[in-house]
């Protein structure tokens, strides 16, 4: 199993990394998210406490698939890859309420009302979920959207 970093975003606001990877697993089942975690940490010398695998995307009869990747340290990778540094102005009451008030429903109607907003703050939508109902799948859905 190989593990490529494909793009990596600077978020000071949250002190990490967020790492898109491409995983070549050619003659193995789509790898697991410890075994992300494994391959990644050993290639970049990272400590594991300071790594998160937050998604790994298989798709059917491929032999890549997508890793999302949180790191919470300094390591060194190829400036080219870097993206952007993410700008994040402090959330106002008023938009994380809105995103409350949108994930407080059902599933159906909370990815309706995201899905219609010209440009959506996924990352402010799971925060607010995981604040309220913690539906597991409704995250899995915003995080594959962000």
């Amino acid at each position: 199993m190989e593990v490529e970093i494909t793009s990596i975003k600077e978020n000071p606001l949250m002190e990490r990394r967020e790492v898109e990877a491409t995983v070549n697993h050619s003659g193995e089942p789509t790898p697991s998210k410890e075994d992300v975690l494994t391959r990644i940490t050993a290639d970049k010398g990272l400590e594991k406490e300071n790594v998160e695998v937050k998604n790994v995307y298989g798709n059917y009869g491929s032999k890549k698939a997508k890793a999302v990747i949180h790191v919470f340290e300094e390591f060194e990778y190829d400036e080219e890859l870097e993206e952007e540094t993410v700008e994040q102005e402090p959330e106002t009451s008023e938009t994380t309420a809105e995103y409350e008030d949108i994930v407080s429903g059902t599933i159906t109607d909370a990815k309706q009302a995201l899905n219609q907003m010209e440009s959506a703050d996924f990352d402010t939508a799971i925060a607010a979920e995981e604040k309220g109902k913690n539906r597991k799948t409704f995250i899995e859905w915003m995080e594959e959207q962000a």
